[in-house]
């Protein structure tokens, strides 16, 4: 490149027109058309977990949902044997333990978890920690968790649609398989050691969510201290494995595509990559 000014005018032109195309729009809701696209479908950024009291359905929202002949999620949460994949999956895949990962320090994050969850670390001694770490979130909410997911999973079975996913079940569970179970084991290690924080950091981000900020979710995510380096792993590899899905199906009948916020922004983003593939896609604004 040093030694062709036209090359490097070429990679900088093709620089500036991708980081042209990533949305700066602050809403969920977007609009997927062109392309072969006849009625358009939609994406709706979703936080996995909220407290039932704050997860209310726009109007807006509901009516374009409305729109659609299927429903897509990040998973078929409809599979009825998601759950039995799910516990298949928990167990770490070498002879690790939590007690052997986390050393002297166990005892300790034990009785916090166990304060936090109701239940023994020690039950979970070969489970990946970072599906163990999911386990604290209600305890950080402080309430009984809802999702987004199961609304739009009730919505669609009013409406009588399919559910389908936009990855098959087991493709979530081989990302924790990636990322080294000691990284994994020293974050839940941290987060437990420090609950106060982790429960004002866990708000703060909610906070994000609520301003529907699909940008600065997007940083929170891959500037995390532990697990940024793992940014490709965790979103943007997966978000080029969706973009054939979303396109295909949006061609072939109008849906509704629900999944992470964190997902949505960024130049590696669902949006961007989108609009890099040729759809047009546009927010949609609502109270």
């Amino acid at each position: 490149m040093q030694k062709a000014a036209v090359i490097i005018l070429s990679f900088l032109s093709s620089f500036l027109s991708s980081r042209a195309q990533v949305p700066k729009e602050k809403t969920l809701l977007w609009e997927v058309s062109g392309k072969g696209i006849t009625k358009p479908s939609y994406l709706f950024g979703t936080i996995h977990l909220m407290c039932s009291d704050e997860l209310k359905m726009p109007n807006l929202v509901k009516e374009k949902f409305n729109t659609a002949n299927e429903l897509y999620l990040e998973i078929d949460m409809d599979d009825p044997n998601m759950m039995q994949e799910m516990m298949a999956g928990m167990q770490m895949k070498d002879s690790s333990t939590l007690e052997k990962l986390m050393g002297n320090k166990f005892e300790n994050v034990n009785t916090i978890f166990k304060n936090s969850t109701g239940m023994p670390l020690k039950m979970l001694n070969t489970a990946k920690p970072m599906l163990v770490m999911s386990m604290i979130y209600p305890f950080l909410l402080g309430c009984t968790p809802v999702s987004w997911e199961s609304v739009f999973q009730t919505m669609a079975k009013e409406k009588s649609i399919e559910i389908k996913g936009l990855e098959k079940l087991q493709d979530q569970i081989e990302v924790f398989d990636k990322i080294p179970y000691k990284v994994q084991s020293d974050m839940l290690v941290k987060t437990l050691s420090n609950i106060d924080s982790a429960k004002i950091q866990f708000h703060e981000m909610l906070d994000v969510y609520k301003k529907k900020d699909i940008n600065q979710l997007n940083v929170l995510t891959t500037k995390e201290e532990d697990f940024g380096k793992y940014t490709d792993i965790l979103l943007s590899n997966r978000n080029h494995n969706w973009i054939p899905v979303i396109g295909e199906e949006a061609k072939k009948r109008p849906t509704f595509f629900a999944f992470g916020a964190g997902h949505l922004g960024g130049e590696t983003g669902v949006i961007n990559l989108l609009r890099k593939a040729g759809f047009t896609v546009k927010p949609v604004f609502y109270e």
